[in-house]
């Protein structure tokens, strides 16, 4: 079982920090959504043409994997306003292009909105062409552009739709178990049907229900409802053998448990149920 975190998990650390942190508490890789106060990858120093190469060979020399680069990079729509779609598509190029000088396997793209002024048939006609165009640039690089179970698309018969509509080999789907799951009612068997083996990472969280709101609270992995053992077992019987990324969101609910915490018993949990169950 190969483990990774997002950087959502601490953004107070540096880049040194979050390398001993993974290599300390057995992770095998990190995915990159921003550092410290820079969200945008592009931008971040460690990124940069003059440094890309040693932040890889730090990484390499670590025995760890640049995971994923997250974008906040949307193909639809992004808070129902339309985009620019040679903006997002030159933007996303740009983050294959790090992701195969760090070494990353994967890109992650969200899907975003319908705007209600926009045909849905319109809406996805223009993402899948936006795709394609990214896919095969992706392809060219030996990257994967995933796009993730969220907003709009986070049923999974919806993201699908998208997808099987691109066509492209390039183009995948990023399963965060946690959105269909809690925002669209979808047990594992039905996500897992519709993903229909297109599933090339994975992000892990949990939560609970709260009781005198609509709304729920991240917990540490094991101590909410979400069904992750069981998505587990599922994935590895379809022979997935991606990455299980935590994503805590610290970054935007600085409220949550600190990564000094969440990170190692993410591990020891996760390990738990791969032995468990094969993975």
């Amino acid at each position: 079982m190969k483990l990774a975190f997002s950087t959502l998990a601490c953004p107070e650390w540096t880049f040194e920090q979050i390398l001993d942190a993974a290599k300390q508490y057995g992770y095998q890789g990190i995915e990159f959504r921003g550092l410290q106060e820079e969200l945008d990858l592009p931008n971040v120093p460690e990124f940069a043409p003059s440094r890309i190469a040693e932040t890889r060979e730090k990484l390499e020399a670590a025995g760890i994997q640049a995971a994923c680069l997250s974008s906040s990079i949307a193909v639809v729509a992004l808070a129902s306003a339309q985009i620019d779609q040679h903006a997002a598509v030159t933007h996303a190029r740009r983050y294959i292009e790090l992701a195969k000088e760090v070494g990353a396997p994967y890109i992650r793209l969200f899907c975003g909105e319908i705007p209600p002024t926009v045909l849905r048939d319109t809406a996805l006609e223009r993402a899948s062409d936006m795709l394609r165009r990214i896919g095969d640039y992706a392809q060219e690089n030996h990257v994967v552009a995933t796009v993730e179970t969220h907003d709009h698309f986070v049923r999974t018969d919806e993201l699908m739709t998208l997808v099987h509509l691109t066509n492209h080999p390039a183009v995948q789907v990023l399963w965060d178990i946690h959105h269909p799951y809690r925002f669209a009612g979808e047990t594992i068997d039905q996500s897992m049907r519709e993903l229909d083996g297109h599933v090339r990472y994975t992000h892990v969280k949990d939560s609970v229900l709260n009781m005198d709101t609509d709304g729920y609270t991240y917990v540490p992995v094991g101590d909410g409802d979400v069904p992750l053992r069981e998505a587990i077992t599922a994935l590895t019987a379809a022979g997935y053998d991606g990455y299980y990324t935590l994503e805590w969101e610290k970054r935007w609910i600085p409220a949550l448990a600190g990564p000094e915490t969440v990170l190692p018993q993410y591990v020891e949990q996760m390990q738990a149920w791969g032995e468990a169950t094969g993975g």
